[in-house]
């Protein structure tokens, strides 16, 4: 039998020494009063062992306990960048592999549940191994593929390609039957592991994908109560399909164009999601709530925890998968100004967040090739085709995003429709520099993307948990494959179903003879889309090569007001938001670093530093 890939169980192995087989190791885990050999005696054991498996979904979207990941991306600068803060020690370049800011916490967990996963697809296809039933068996089976594939691609977002057995060189796009069917063969030693390329682990989650769709009993749409948890057909596809483009990306790919089958991937996915029911939100229902204005459905979509997507008979379709955690920062990450309950105010976005929202009339407002004539961002490069932006009436006529996402100076509160934002340096909600002032802007703006605009100033709203799966995300991954395969008619006719949700007009038509141009709409619409979520802040890092600096992220502007009660004679002055370059920018930071006493263990038994690129 021929010995494959495994991934590491390194997290519980730190304590060994010796290359002690894995398999007497394991018969020797004791789970509280039941050995670890009893599990498989028991039905209701082994459909629980696979339960305890599934729910370790990391709460997307969050670097620590009181921050989104978008405070370290160019969409936002955190209020909280006091001495000793997170966010303060990336900003300051105060960061080792040893104490690392943007990490999310998911090593040890995930790796651990894997090795589960791995034994639970060792067991469960024994004939001895007891079930209720063989659906359910079956059902399980494709469970733990799809969940396995999850969490290794999450690891690889943070991490990049981890550790993994290849004893015999067998070639990872292999597709045949001998390679998947040995794919979960628990390796006898470890001696031999490796770090693996992108491709090797990419398309080790891929085949895991392929194995859950497969089998029929694993459902395209989750149902109610804690069925929510388990895995999908749609959550299969979404992974397949985002670790394709991931693999595409020059982060990643080596120097190899994966492009073309990242975009064929990706067309299947959008094509087998819509035909079994998933699609946008695209009709408010409740707008004496959210209005009637072009973006109420975007607004209700991102905010309202009552529309159900884990149903057979849902109210959002367009939800893949969301974990039930919700994003509980955002409940004061919006106008904190010392009023009751509102500690502080968060992330705040910045004003090269608020730049790419184009007017309404579907034109940028700046050069997306050249945003800026100086690194400090204060000298905007202004599209010369634009012609409604002001500059001195900034916020008018803009993307009906921009007012769903993002408050700014003259805008109603959210909780108060009578009171209206003002950051002047006279008004309740001034921008400030000062560390301690935690309740105020630093740039000039307020988030408020995920707050209802039903919560009440005395018992703030928590915003609704990001969802870590989404039909208009894969739409968007498509659009992004596509202009880079040179497929652009179908990269603009995936924009523009994205824009039209929000009565945006369809991109130009001659941008599809111009694929440099295209690309920089492609790249802003999602941007824009999916703005405060998770996804920037690896977007800007995959379509970097990793000798690269991130882009973007060193210097950035705020926006002053001078205001003295006459809302329309109100002056904008752009301002650098601070002197010293913000950190976080340097090559290393594309990836986490290893934790140093893996790297160190590691490095006993193999005599190789496994440690990511630039960190010691």
């Amino acid at each position: 039998m021929k010995k494959i890939y495994i991934l590491s169980l390194v997290a519980l192995m730190l304590a060994l020494t010796s290359c002690e087989k894995i398999s007497n190791w394991m018969e020797k885990q004791d789970t509280g009063d039941l050995q670890f050999e009893d599990i498989w005696t028991d039905e209701n054991y082994v459909e629980g062992f696979l339960n305890n498996n599934l729910g370790s979904i990391p709460a997307i979207g969050w670097v620590y306990s009181t921050e989104p990941l978008c405070a370290l991306t160019d969409e936002g600068w955190s209020s909280l960048d006091a001495s000793g803060a997170a966010s303060h020690r990336m900003y300051d370049g105060n960061f080792s592999s040893a104490s690392w800011p943007a990490t999310l916490g998911i090593y040890a967990n995930l790796l651990y549940k894997i090795r589960n996963l791995h034994q639970f697809l060792h067991y469960i296809v024994l004939p001895d191994t007891p079930v209720k039933s063989e659906d359910i068996r079956r059902r399980m089976i494709a469970d733990a593929y799809v969940i396995r594939a999850y969490y290794m691609f999450e690891l690889f977002k943070e991490y990049g390609p981890l550790y993994l057995y290849n004893e015999d060189g067998v070639d990872p796009k292999d597709g045949n039957p001998e390679y998947l069917r040995y794919i979960t063969e628990i390796t006898d030693t470890y001696e031999n592991l490796r770090r693996v390329t992108a491709e090797e682990y990419i398309r080790w989650i891929i085949a895991d994908c392929d194995r859950g769709l497969a089998i029929d009993d694993l459902p395209w749409r989750a149902a109610a109560g804690n069925a929510a948890a388990r895995m999908t057909k749609a959550i299969a596809w979404s992974i397949k399909s985002t670790a394709m483009m991931w693999l595409a990306s020059p982060l990643f790919n080596n120097g190899e164009d994966f492009w073309e089958e990242a975009y064929q991937v990706n067309k299947q996915a959008v094509e087998e999601l819509k035909n079994h029911g998933y699609e946008l939100f695209t009709q408010c229902t409740n707008t004496a709530t959210y209005g009637t204005g072009d973006a109420n459905a975007y607004k209700e979509y991102n905010c309202n925890t009552k529309l159900v997507w884990a149903s057979v008979s849902p109210t959002d379709r367009e939800t893949i998968f969301s974990s039930n955690s919700n994003c509980g920062g955002y409940s004061n990450n919006y106008v904190g100004s010392k009023h009751t309950n509102m500690s502080y105010c968060g992330t705040c976005p910045t004003q090269e967040q608020v730049d790419c929202y184009e007017t309404k009339d579907g034109v940028p407002v700046l050069d997306l090739a050249n945003p800026y004539l100086d690194e400090y961002h204060l000298q905007p490069n202004f599209n010369k085709e634009n012609t409604m932006y002001d500059d001195q009436h900034p916020y008018d006529n803009r993307d009906p995003r921009f007012e769903a996402c993002i408050m700014h100076h003259g805008s109603p509160y959210t909780w108060d429709k009578g009171y209206t934002v003002d950051v002047s340096a006279g008004g309740l909600n001034f921008r400030s520099t000062l560390p301690a002032e935690v309740g105020q802007t630093r740039t000039g703006y307020y988030y408020c993307k995920t707050i209802p605009p039903d919560c009440v100033l005395n018992a703030p709203t928590t915003g609704r948990g990001l969802k870590q799966y989404k039909l208009s995300e894969i739409i968007l991954n498509l659009a992004e494959c596509a202009v880079n395969a040179n497929h652009l008619q179908e990269a603009k006719e995936a924009v523009d179903e994205i824009r039209e949700r929000v009565n945006m007009p369809p991109l130009p038509d001659e941008l599809v003879n111009d694929k440099e141009k295209l690309r920089l709409r492609v790249y802003n619409e999602r941007r824009v889309e999916l703005a405060f979520e998770q996804t920037r802040f690896y977007d800007i890092r995959r379509r970097c090569r990793p000798e690269e600096e991130i882009p973007g992220i060193k210097y950035f502007s705020a926006m002053d007001v001078t205001y003295a009660g006459d809302w329309s004679a109100a002056t904008y002055t752009r301002v650098r938001l601070r002197e010293a370059v913000r950190h976080g920018y340097e090559p290393q930071c594309k990836l986490s670093p290893l934790p140093k006493g893996e790297v160190s263990n590691l490095k006993n038994i193999t005599g190789v530093d496994f440690q990511n690129y630039g960190w010691d």
